[in-house]
């Protein structure tokens, strides 16, 4: 029996209608899309709608201010950001508009305030943007590092550890009286395992001193937020992740957090008054905006935001826990291939990694085998550096000794690196998409 013969609960009961509509290139160009965690598809009727507003507007410069032109920009700005506002339940935040989430994160960490005695933590399941900028400052600073593991082989963060360090650090804290601060770069969601972090919980067993990003990469558009419940300092986000543009995203501040970001990186638009010694900054989230902004981007992630929430949140989450949930039992049944992370589906979304037979080492010929098949994968290490190859079972010295190889001028190609094969569903993936990729993987399987 086939998936299209048998009752899946939760699947989107418009879908297909949705899809001939909105995503007809899917179907018209016979691919089967399942690279969603690195890039979505933008719905069609949102690609016509700011065709028709960029063939009826005048461009303007919202800075200008006093032209028609820029009034419009100006409004249409201010409504898209009330809209992502809205769409994330941040109406305790600050809203920052950035080109995604490397930027949301590299924006954090070059402006934190880092001081020695401050203490950086960063999870082993963080994108690599989550970890290069920050820890970079921390050092910077003479700030402390430390990592919060996985634990394997199910690569969820080992809440034992991050709760003896935040113990170790109220001790501290208590006999030197100090009042060093903590920043946690926290992943909503792994882009390697799918699990999402119980990021209540973990606020819960830090200190009051601490601080904590959200990366909501591979979380939004996949599963409802509510960034004031959460009541994380920062967070941010990639609009081509969630069916929007590309080059656009956002950091989202918490009011009350907005205090331990400096201004050491600005520009026009983020100042009222420069001298030659002396600048007068403009106040928040304004100060974080140096430069003109990608203004029809954010309208068209408005426009995007609209389009979700005709939908509903609840609804693309179950669709898409309906469709991994399937995906993952059935390639868990070919032989030869091997699955990273849960193999249960509680408190994780459709991101499945694999590998099939020793594609560990040929990941890449792998994937354009899959490709020829009209399925599309990510494969390499989705710039998790520190999570998957533990998840491969690759040491720590093994690991750091291609490091140490490619910093004296090694060839990468020679290393042998190892990596795997990541499917990502969206709520325009059908069961038809995911039959269609498992028969492929049963087939690349067959030769390997």
């Amino acid at each position: 029996m086939t998936a299209q013969n048998k009752d899946f609960h939760g699947l989107l009961p418009s879908i297909k209608e949705i899809r001939a509509k909105e995503f007809p290139n899917l179907d018209k160009l016979g691919r089967v899309y399942l690279d969603n965690g690195a890039t979505t598809q933008v719905p069609k009727s949102v690609i016509d709608r700011m065709y028709v507003y960029r063939t009826n507007h005048l461009r303007g410069s919202n800075h200008s201010e006093n032209s028609d032109e820029a009034r419009e920009y100006q409004v249409r700005y201010e409504e898209a950001k009330q809209k992502i506002s809205g769409f994330f339940s941040a109406s305790n935040y600050y809203i920052a508009l950035t080109s995604g989430a490397t930027a949301a994160s590299n924006l954090l960490g070059s402006r934190f305030n880092f001081e020695p005695g401050d203490l950086l933590l960063i999870t082993d399941m963080e994108h690599n943007s989550q970890v290069l900028t920050a820890r970079n400052y921390a050092k910077k600073a003479v700030a402390d590092v430390k990592y919060i593991p996985v634990r394997l082989p199910d690569g969820r963060l080992d809440l034992d550890t991050l709760r003896k360090i935040a113990a170790e650090n109220k001790a501290s804290l208590h006999r030197r009286r100090q009042t060093g601060k903590i920043l946690l770069m926290l992943a909503h969601v792994s882009n390697v395992t799918g699990v999402i972090n119980p990021v209540k919980e973990i606020r819960e067993i830090l200190p009051d001193n601490a601080l904590i990003y959200l990366d909501m990469a591979q979380s939004a558009g996949h599963i409802p937020i509510n960034l004031d419940e959460l009541s994380v300092d920062f967070a941010g986000v990639s609009a081509h992740k969630m069916y929007g543009s590309m080059g656009m995203g956002a950091l989202f501040v918490k009011k009350e957090s907005d205090k331990y970001l400096g201004n050491e990186i600005s520009g026009g638009s983020a100042v009222k008054l420069v001298g030659k010694v002396e600048t007068a900054y403009e106040e928040s989230p304004a100060r974080f905006e140096p430069g003109t902004q990608n203004l029809e981007g954010v309208i068209e992630w408005g426009l995007v935001i609209d389009f979700l929430n005709k939908i509903g949140m609840d609804a693309i989450k179950r669709h898409d826990r309906a469709m991994g949930e399937y995906f993952l039992g059935e390639i868990l049944k070919i032989n030869g291939v091997e699955v990273y992370g849960p193999k249960d589906f509680d408190e994780r979304i459709a991101v499945i990694t694999f590998n099939i037979g020793l594609s560990a080492t040929n990941y890449e010929e792998t994937a354009r085998k899959l490709n020829k098949l009209g399925v599309s994968v990510r494969d390499g290490c989705f710039c998790a550096h520190l999570l998957l190859p533990q998840l491969l079972g690759v040491s720590q010295e093994e690991h750091n000794s291609k490091i140490k190889e490619l910093q004296d001028g090694a060839d990468f190609d020679s290393l042998g690196v190892k990596g795997a094969l990541r499917a990502t569903f969206a709520f325009y993936n059908t069961l038809k998409d995911a039959e269609k990729g498992i028969a492929a993987i049963r087939e690349v399987a067959k030769e390997a």
